[in-house]
């Protein structure tokens, strides 16, 4: 394992749980201003860990 898998892991685990507690958040308080702001904010951060890891890092 390189250092660049192990950031990407720990990022998508970070917004893994992001994702996990607005869902909550809105279930528990219904749909608020802050959950309506922070649903795309988790899924542009969500596609770009995932388009990261999908692309081969570069070699020099």
């Amino acid at each position: 394992m390189n250092a660049r898998n192990v950031i990407l892991g720990v990022s998508l685990l970070l917004i893994a749980a992001l994702a996990f507690f607005t869902v909550r958040d809105l279930i528990v308080n219904g749909i608020t201003l802050m959950g309506l702001v922070s649903l795309p904010i988790v899924v542009i951060l969500g596609v770009g860990v995932i388009g990261a890891m999908a692309q081969p890092p570069r070699r020099r």
